[in-house]
């Protein structure tokens, strides 16, 4: 059986894969529904009640308010989300999913959502309060390394001759 170093890097190098096969998973849903990633990034932070502002959605997926507008507009267009007055502020907009695409989103992540549930329900206490928080700090330094690195001086956009 393998010690708690060689546990600890097998995990170290499955976790890149891991994210890659996510990435591409994710990318198949959102070729099949007809929008791009960061369309369905956006679906699942509105749909999941993580924000319906737009203002924050834009700030959450690292895009101009210009930019996330047009991408909302195309996004109502695919009939996934729709505008509405901010019921505290009715001079503001929010965003809201539409259920008319809901259901076909959630049949093409319930393989997913059954392996993750089955694992889950597998883990004892101590399981599930180690992996919460792995996944609460992993995202807390992700996204301070990312608002770091598009906040450096050093932040360009480099062209590789070809």
């Amino acid at each position: 059986m393998p010690d708690q170093r060689e546990l600890a890097t097998a995990a170290a190098l499955a976790l890149p894969h891991f994210v890659s096969s996510t990435v591409r998973f994710h990318a198949a849903v959102a070729e099949r529904l007809g929008v791009t990633a960061t369309e369905l990034h956006c679906l699942h932070l509105v749909s999941g009640g993580v924000s319906e502002s737009p203002t924050e959605l834009a700030g959450l997926l690292g895009m101009t308010t210009g930019a996330f507008t047009r991408m909302l507009d195309r996004m109502e267009r695919a009939r996934l989300v729709e505008r509405v007055p901010d019921p505290e502020d009715r001079r503001r907009l929010a965003v809201r999913p539409l259920p008319d695409r809901l259901p076909e989103l959630a049949e093409l992540y319930a393989p997913l959502a059954r392996f993750f549930g089955d694992r889950f329900g597998g883990f004892d206490r101590r399981q599930l309060t180690a992996l919460l928080g792995f996944l609460t700090d992993g995202r807390a330094i992700a996204e301070r390394e990312a608002t770091r690195l598009r906040e450096s001086p050093e932040h360009v956009t480099r062209v590789i001759p070809g």
